[in-house]
């Protein structure tokens, strides 16, 4: 089971990343159900992690934009295991997508310091 915790109004996950040659980091992000990716980070993590480019993505946001995402690989740990992601690098904020959550279970308590439990169905 992952664990993680409610700030305003933001279920939070903490996600693992490791990078070849560097110390495991753990990011906090923020859980979004209407995201069907994996994960996102800004381009200058993605940048400062110095993730692998695998290929841009057409995408359409919120506001019927259509864009040219670039998409990078990344290892994270997720629910005890080694897990080979994408990682679309965009905004400001660390998403996680509902693609990590196939599979599982979503529990989020929402109130301020309220857990958020991911486990399997």
């Amino acid at each position: 089971m992952t664990a993680g915790y409610v700030t305003g109004r933001q279920a939070i996950l903490p996600v693992t990343i490791r990078c070849a040659g560097q110390p495991d980091l753990a990011i906090d992000f923020v859980v979004d159900t209407g995201f069907t990716g994996d994960l996102t980070l800004p381009p200058a993590a993605v940048a400062a992690l110095n993730l692998s480019y695998v290929q841009d993505i057409p995408a359409s946001l919120a506001n019927d934009e259509s864009v040219s995402l670039s998409v990078f690989e990344a290892t994270i740990l997720w629910e005890g295991e080694e897990r080979t992601v994408g990682v679309i690098a965009t905004g400001k904020r660390p998403l996680l997508g509902t693609a990590l959550l196939d599979e599982s279970e979503l529990v989020v308590q929402f109130r301020e310091n309220g857990l958020v439990t991911v486990g399997d169905i």
